[in-house]
């Protein structure tokens, strides 16, 4: 029985590889690109902001528009207080994951929370 996901309030990457809106099966691009994604979403759990920084860094690298990989790497920026990269990769998580609603919406909800972590830091405007 697969261990249950801890409850941090952000959304887990889906269980299967991302498949395209015809069904057709993910390329071996897009499949390690997500299961980098998965592992990077892994280390954030465990807070090794770090190590899910170089493995999303990684799955970015990979799938340039892995929509997902952006919205974990602006979490890990913003528990590592550094409001700019968090705020550019909260614009590129937005970006890739416009056509979803619920990623969209958690998305939108990330970048208010870095706007009022600027304010609250006085770290100027995210935009």
């Amino acid at each position: 029985m697969p261990e249950p996901e801890p409850d941090t309030g952000l959304p887990a990457p889906a269980l299967t590889s991302p498949g395209d809106p015809s069904g057709a099966a993910p390329d071996a691009r897009m499949a390690a690109a997500h299961s980098l994604t998965v592992e990077g979403y892994r280390l954030f759990e465990q807070k090794d902001y770090d190590g899910a920084i170089r493995t999303l860094e990684r799955a970015v690298g990979i799938n340039p528009a892995d929509g997902p990989a952006y919205f974990y790497l602006a979490e890990a920026w913003l528990q590592k207080e550094n409001l700019a990269l968090a705020a550019r990769f909260n614009e590129l998580a937005t970006l890739y994951l416009r056509n979803n609603p619920a990623w969209s919406q958690q998305a939108d909800h990330q970048k208010k929370r870095i706007k009022q972590k600027s304010i609250e830091t006085g770290a100027g405007s995210t935009s």
